[in-house]
């Protein structure tokens, strides 16, 4: 596959802004509490109020970016998210910095929900998840640096340098942005942004059995990964009494695996999306089995369990770029439209992952466990209950007649 490295990397960079704002910030977070006189709680939900932040302005910049056009709306994305990163630096409490944050947020989420659209306007079919698969390797990169980056600059200037470096970086990606991706959204190809077109076709995907189901895999493997990332703190750290230092190597194996199966995977570009899909969910398959077994065990070993969690961890770019392939080439006129609900569904079902191994802490590995294997076996059933596409399913859907 021929792909413009230039292209990948600036939109690699781009929704890597997100998870650089999530992580980046994480070791900075007592010194915030101390720095705006305000308890640990309270800053917590600056975390919070970003991922909320992040997951419903989706619904709106996707159509947008189908009425409007994608630069336009990565572009807006950009400007807000360095305004949130300088009003956060400059934050006089913590009122200041959560409605910052709520800001920085909404223009993660542009860039995030807008690319996938962007890519699909400009390759098709196993091409179009192939290359989702490189950016999103290009992106994995950013949480594997994010705390490192932020501890060291927290040890330099303080935290609030951390929001201006937030903020320098995505002057950098706007400006290589704007100088080498072009609009790849032809104007006579825009879909009205009227609030009947909106819900007919988010409608057309809920009703959709085969995109639904696709979107909701996704959505499970992703709640299995929130699992992993809420509990591994816990499990490796206080349970089997992993140095701190020791526990962000182990978590650092997770994304060498993501981008090494992702390599692996871009290598079999005679295989069809669908049978990229058959044979992962294969491989999660038999990971799930394997959690099942720890989570039966009283005292499972530290190494399967890494090795399940790694395994599990290394599959999310592969389902989340030939998922979202499936769905967007039965649905390419409403592109913007299609990342934007898959974007929130996999984010609202993804929820649900953090929050169960909450739910269920007993002081041992179990819930983490136990919580990825369903979550594992829910996307492994989702996508069986895909099926075979309607006949119609690449017919022209009335985006514009639903006014």
């Amino acid at each position: 596959m021929t792909t413009d490295k230039a292209f990948i990397i600036i939109l690699g960079l781009l929704i890597g802004l997100s998870p650089l704002a999530i992580d980046m910030y994480l070791p900075s977070m007592p010194a915030i509490a101390s720095g705006l006189d305000a308890s640990t709680e309270a800053v917590q939900q600056s975390l919070t109020v970003f991922l909320i932040g992040f997951s419903l302005p989706q619904l709106i910049f996707g159509p947008l970016s189908d009425a409007m056009g994608r630069r336009f709306v990565i572009i807006t994305g950009v400007l807000l998210f360095i305004l949130g990163s300088i009003l956060c630096a400059l934050a006089a409490d913590i009122h200041w910095l959560l409605m910052a944050r709520a800001l920085q947020a909404a223009g993660a989420a542009a860039m995030a929900v807008t690319v996938p659209a962007l890519v699909r306007d400009r390759f098709e079919g196993s091409d179009f998840a192939r290359t989702m698969s490189v950016i999103m390797m290009v992106m994995a990169v950013a949480p594997l640096i994010a705390p490192m980056l932020g501890a060291l600059v927290l040890v330099v200037g303080g935290w609030r340098l951390i929001f201006w470096v937030l903020a320098l970086i995505a002057v950098v990606g706007m400006i290589l942005f704007h100088l080498k991706v072009d609009e790849t959204l032809p104007a006579q190809q825009r879909v009205p942004l009227r609030p009947a077109v909106l819900l007919h076709n988010y409608g057309s995907l809920l009703r959709d059995r085969h995109a639904l189901a696709h979107m909701l895999s996704a959505g499970f493997m992703f709640a299995g990964m929130m699992a992993f990332v809420a509990a591994s703190p816990f499990v490796y750290i206080e349970l089997f009494g992993v140095a701190e230092q020791y526990y962000g190597l182990l978590f650092s194996l997770n994304i060498i695996a993501l981008m090494a199966l992702t390599t692996l995977a871009n290598r079999f570009t005679h295989l069809s999306s669908k049978r990229v899909l058959q044979l992962t969910f294969l491989l999660i398959g038999l990971v799930c089995v394997l959690l099942t077994v720890l989570s039966t065990l009283s005292q499972p070993p530290l190494a399967l369990i890494v090795l399940a969690c790694v395994l599990f961890v290394g599959t999310y770019g592969i389902i989340s770029a030939h998922t979202l392939s499936e769905v967007m080439n039965r649905f390419a006129k409403i592109s913007g439209s299609t990342s934007a609900l898959g974007g929130s569904l996999r984010f609202g079902v993804g929820s649900f992952g953090g929050a169960a191994v909450g739910f269920f802490h007993d002081g041992s590995a179990l819930p983490m466990t136990s919580v990825m294997a369903v979550c594992g076996i829910l996307a492994i059933m989702s996508f069986l209950a895909a099926g075979q596409p309607a006949l119609d399913a690449k017919a022209d859907i009335p985006v514009n007649k639903a006014a």
